[in-house]
């Protein structure tokens, strides 16, 4: 690991993989967090005479993959930073997934969480945490235990979750009071909010704090109904197709296509890689728009959006009050 990142890039295992391969020319994605530490990456693979790409691509998660960028370029291995593999189908281009751990100490954290939980008065809590975190758990648990908090991670998935995978909080929602997640920012944890009738809140390691996250759902769920109740007066929806690979489903979106004009509405199948509403509000005679792929498009860019945008959850609420 570098002195200058606090992530684990693994680089000798990323050379070592890239040897053995034989590769001469890579790709390497990553998230836009992640981009500014990827400079010693990058010297370390020229330096054994590896050509490396970096995209500057947005990267959103082990969905997004830039395989079909790198086979254009000849490509012999893309080295995905921050996620996990997440498709199903084979990459176009042999695809080395590293997890890029943080590794930096957060014990002061558990105290802190210990406090907070007290506080509020939860005694059984449930911990989940983002790829970068999920290492961090176990000393969450042992130090949450050792304060007399009875703790609960679900086994199956190691309490991983992503922005559209909240099985680990959904598992062990109905033995818990609380769910904390550790990891920073808002977007993860938000996910888990929105998915489990729990109290959620963050432990976060960049800024050393605890915080709740109810205000914000309060505000997310009051979008998602607005949307719902706008698209209600719709008489043109546009369902997008999102190119993505591990985005595209093509036939749900010919499902929906198919309810609403049972419903008497017209549809119209648009299709996009990069979805936002720079793009969506030039097809000015849609009311309406479904977005099938990530779900989590519409949920955090609703208040930037002109017309009510709705994800694969609100279309069949909207089909069910239609």
């Amino acid at each position: 690991m570098s002195n200058l990142t606090p992530y684990n890039f693994e680089v000798e295992k990323i050379i070592n993989e890239v040897r053995s391969r034989g590769a001469k020319t890579v790709l390497v994605q990553a998230p836009d967090g992640l981009k500014p530490y990827l400079k010693d990456l990058w010297m370390k693979l020229s330096s054994v005479g590896v050509t490396v790409y970096i995209s500057t691509d947005p990267c959103y998660g082990g969905c997004d993959l830039a395989d079909g960028i790198g086979r254009k370029l000849g490509a012999e291995m893309l080295i995905h930073i921050g996620h996990n593999k997440f498709v199903k189908t084979k990459e176009e281009v042999p695809t080395l997934y590293i997890p890029a751990t943080y590794s930096v100490d957060i014990s002061g954290l558990v105290g802190k969480s210990v406090e907070f939980l007290k506080d509020r008065g939860i005694r059984k809590v449930g911990l989940v945490a983002s790829l970068q975190h999920v290492h961090s758990l176990r000393g969450f648990v042992e130090g949450l235990k050792s304060n007399g908090l009875d703790v609960v991670v679900d086994d199956a998935t190691g309490g991983l979750v992503l922005g559209c995978d909240v099985e680990a909080a959904k598992r062990i929602a109905g033995s818990v009071d609380a769910i904390l997640h550790v990891g920073g920012g808002d977007f993860h944890a938000l996910g888990v909010a929105l998915s489990v009738d729990l109290p959620v809140y963050i432990a976060d390691p960049y800024r050393g704090e605890v915080r709740d996250l109810e205000k914000l759902k309060r505000k997310i769920l009051a979008r998602r109904w607005w949307a719902v109740q706008e698209a209600r007066n719709a008489k043109v929806f546009g369902l997008i197709v999102v190119a993505k690979t591990g985005q595209f489903y093509k036939d749900y979106a010919l499902l929906i296509k198919k309810e609403l004009e049972a419903k008497g509405r017209k549809a119209v199948m648009l299709v996009a890689d990069e979805v936002n509403w720079e793009r969506l509000s030039t097809i000015t005679f849609v009311d309406s728009f479904i977005i099938t792929g990530c779900p989590r498009i519409s949920v955090d860019n609703q208040e930037i959006f002109g017309k009510p945008v709705l994800n694969g959850e609100d279309a069949k609420e909207l089909l069910k009050v239609m």
